[in-house]
């Protein structure tokens, strides 16, 4: 295993909340794994917490590029993304968010990638992409587009590769909503008496007595027993 420091999905939401973007975790409806927003006063991206650890970081980065380019090449209302996207901001979106994830001085930490027995290369692609947080087809993509592996021998790679990345999708415990930042001031506007928790609950579409396990959770303390 490599150093904590080294894997920029691990860091991605803190990077982006010191840009002064909103990042929550939620539950979303069905079929949507991600939104960004961009107001005047508040940028924010969502991101559905039910999804695997390399689907989250993936629409985080593009959530990010998003946020960054808004202006000069504003996102369709929904798009999609993978082998089967298209659109010029769509792809720009994709080749930033696995530049982001997997910048060639990370990859280039695993080793050489063509020297490996293409038997062995599955499982060393879905090891790596572990770690890193990421897909493991997101992975071979990058790999191959950054030219440390031969396309001819990543194409004869299990086809089956998952866009999901970690083995498992984590279940709503593994993933608590929202963020501790946003769920601070949320305690903070409670315990000063600036908002009531009945309030506080309605506003983000919970029942009363779950503000104080949600404060819990992200290790916040709040003033008032509910």
């Amino acid at each position: 295993m490599h150093g904590l420091g080294s894997i920029p999905s691990l860091r991605l939401a803190e990077v982006m909340e010191h840009l002064g973007i909103l990042v929550l975790m939620i539950d979303p409806i069905p079929g949507v794994s991600g939104a960004a927003c961009h107001l005047p006063e508040l940028d924010a991206v969502l991101i559905n917490r039910s999804e695997s650890p390399g689907r989250r970081h993936n629409d985080l980065a593009r959530g990010l590029f998003h946020i960054l380019t808004w202006d000069m090449m504003p996102p369709e209302r929904v798009e999609g993304s993978g082998s089967k996207s298209s659109g010029r901001v769509v792809q720009l979106a994709d080749n930033f968010a696995t530049a982001v994830l997997m910048p060639r001085p990370v990859l280039r930490r695993f080793g050489d990638w063509n020297a490996i027995d293409e038997t062995a290369l599955t499982d060393r692609l879905n090891a790596v992409a572990e770690e890193l947080g990421v897909s493991s087809e997101a992975l071979r993509r990058r790999l191959v587009a950054t030219k440390a592996l031969s396309g001819g021998v990543a194409g004869r790679v299990d086809a089956g590769l998952p866009w999901g990345t970690g083995r498992i999708a984590p279940t709503h415990d593994d993933v608590p909503l929202f963020s501790r930042a946003f769920v601070e001031r949320l305690a903070l506007g409670i315990n000063d008496g600036r908002i009531s928790a009945r309030i506080a609950a309605k506003a983000v579409d919970l029942p009363l007595h779950d503000i104080g396990t949600l404060c819990a959770e992200h290790g916040v303390d709040l003033a008032i027993e509910l």
